[in-house]
């Protein structure tokens, strides 16, 4: 069902992961989190057992094609491809700030995904431990209860 590009709604997401570096651990002060346009790393909210949860809230709008555009300040790339960046940061200034970055597309996302997860109590969830800097394989998006904290 497309929508129109005056439709907007918004959806909530929550990614899981371990915090564990995806490659060679850099022996060095890292931050670890969700990047924001402005490149800063938010941390997330630490589970019993140690994994994190990064929760956030996305705009929701009909592109060109009907398919949904997403914004946010946590949303990067352009609107046919957007994602978002679970990132490691390192702590002085360098030239190469990034130890690490794992892109999440938001682009197995659809209008089915949408309605089902349109209420401000439910939630899109995905699990992205172990997932690799450069992986293009589908996210396996769930709907969940959604508690914003």
């Amino acid at each position: 069902m497309a929508k129109s590009s005056s439709a907007k709604q918004w959806i909530n997401l929550r990614l899981t992961h371990d915090g564990v570096q995806p490659g060679t651990p850099l022996d060095e002060p890292l931050r670890f989190g969700l990047q924001d346009s402005k490149n800063e790393v938010h941390p997330g909210i630490t589970r019993p057992g140690g994994s994190q949860n990064f929760e956030l809230t996305l705009e929701v709008s009909g592109g060109r094609e009907g398919q949904p555009v997403f914004r946010s300040a946590f949303a990067h790339g352009p609107p046919a491809a957007r994602f978002v960046y679970l990132s490691w940061k390192r702590e002085d200034t360098h030239q190469h700030p990034w130890g690490w970055r794992i892109k999440i597309p938001l682009s197995g996302i659809g209008w089915a995904e949408i309605r089902a997860a349109e209420k401000p109590d439910k939630c899109l969830a995905a699990d992205v431990t172990g997932r690799r800097p450069h992986a293009s394989e589908a996210i396996n998006w769930q709907v969940e209860p959604f508690q914003n904290s």
